[in-house]
């Protein structure tokens, strides 16, 4: 089955646990010839405020937030791939504005990913429940296998 896997998605907020994930990504990318695709999400602010409740002057600087933010992940995107891979072809780079889970979701079967590889928290209890469980959703919703990176006890 690993064999078969030709494209493998590394979701990244280029926090220490998602850099982790994104290595393990390229580990097994190596050992069978697949590209790996780093994906950043930026979590809009409308989604904890109404857009119709916000003025249009607040709507213009949450675009303005949005497109800054966008931009630096782009660019800490590209030197990532420079600095840790070499420029290469076999890495691809996307960023986008929008909801983490759902559009990585998306992004995986427009891309027609064959592996998930993403780094957990591996919270629980009442940490879960506040934070919501990103990388669970990402496994119940995935159109593809999800192979999850726990952090190493240190």
């Amino acid at each position: 089955m690993i064999q078969n896997v030709k494209k493998i998605l590394a979701p990244i907020d280029f926090s220490p646990h998602s850099m982790e994930g994104m290595r393990a990504a390229m580990e097994l990318a190596k050992d069978v010839g697949a590209e790996v695709h780093l994906v950043h999400i930026i979590a809009p602010h409308h989604t904890f405020i109404p857009l119709p409740l916000a003025t249009s002057g607040e709507q213009s600087r949450e675009l303005a937030r949005e497109a800054a933010m966008l931009e630096q992940a782009e660019e800490e995107l590209a030197r990532l791939k420079k600095q840790e891979f070499g420029d290469s072809k076999k890495v691809l780079t996307f960023a986008v504005v929008g909801h983490p889970v759902q559009k990585l979701i998306d992004y995986a079967k427009e891309q027609a990913i064959d592996l998930i590889v993403m780094a957990t928290h591996g919270r629980s209890g009442a940490e879960h429940m506040l934070l919501g469980g990103t990388t669970e959703k990402i496994v119940r919703g995935a159109p593809c296998s999800v192979l999850v990176i726990r952090q190493r006890k240190q």
